[in-house]
């Protein structure tokens, strides 16, 4: 299970006991989030994607599930494309395109995307983050804003603290154009599909989805009603359900 942009594994912890009933569960950081490391590298698209097989390597996995949210599914659809052996099934929960910051909606990131050409700029609203800021963003996530209390913000507040996790965000947002280079290359997807989408998603609407579902072929969209950017975390019973069909169908 792959997390996304500036998140963490704590976005599954709505699956990882339902599914470790019937599977193997594997949850990461990946690198430059979370408890991960946060070397101060280029923060590619390729960087994640390699970080990802490489952790397969370590672990001694063969060949697994790929079950990526926002920019975790944009890891995962290329992994089935650069390393297809390597992957079994995708599950793909309100994934990223690879016209990235072209399609991206939320208003916080947008913002982001209207500076990108504007020297320093950028990096500098990365390091003014404010607690109030990732309130707002969190918020941008979610159906139900309830859902962000105080316990997850400082959670998360805490995590976005650890040195250089400015950099790692600022580099990933100047580098995410490289994933245009993926461009036409879903078709080539081979592998059985499913695209889960929250029907309230203020960061990649519904539309972005439908697009990836018509991209991938063979692939299933299942809609997840009343939910955002994060439905696995907001609407776990659901998810876990469509889940658990698709993987055992």
């Amino acid at each position: 299970m792959i997390h996304g942009y500036g998140a963490g594994m704590w976005v599954w912890e709505r699956q990882i006991d339902v599914l470790s009933q019937f599977y193997r569960v594997y949850a990461l950081d990946l690198i430059g989030h979370g408890f991960s490391d946060r070397p101060k590298i280029p923060y590619t698209p390729q960087t994640y994607i390699y970080f990802m097989r490489d952790f397969m390597d370590e672990v001694e996995i063969d060949k697994a599930t790929l079950i990526g949210n926002s920019m975790g599914g944009g890891i995962a659809w290329a992994a089935a494309i650069l390393f297809p052996k390597r992957v079994n099934r995708l599950v793909l929960i309100d994934c990223t395109p690879p016209d990235v910051l072209g399609q991206v909606k939320n208003e916080s990131f947008r913002m982001l995307v209207a500076t990108k050409d504007i020297p320093f700029l950028p990096y500098l609203i990365f390091t003014g983050g404010s607690k109030n800021s990732l309130r707002r963003i969190l918020r941008e996530c979610v159906s139900n804003i309830d859902l962000i209390t105080p316990e997850l913000l400082n959670r998360q507040y805490q995590l976005s603290r650890i040195k250089g996790s400015n950099w790692v965000l600022y580099s990933t947002f100047r580098n995410a154009e490289e994933a245009l280079e993926f461009r036409g290359r879903l078709s080539q997807i081979q592998h059985p599909t499913l695209l889960l989408w929250g029907e309230e998603d203020q960061v990649f609407p519904p539309s972005v989805g439908k697009g990836l579902h018509q991209e991938i072929v063979g692939s299933i969209f299942h809609m997840i009603e009343k939910s955002g950017h994060i439905p696995m975390w907001e609407s776990p019973g659901e998810v876990n359900q469509a889940i658990l069909f698709f993987l055992k169908a």
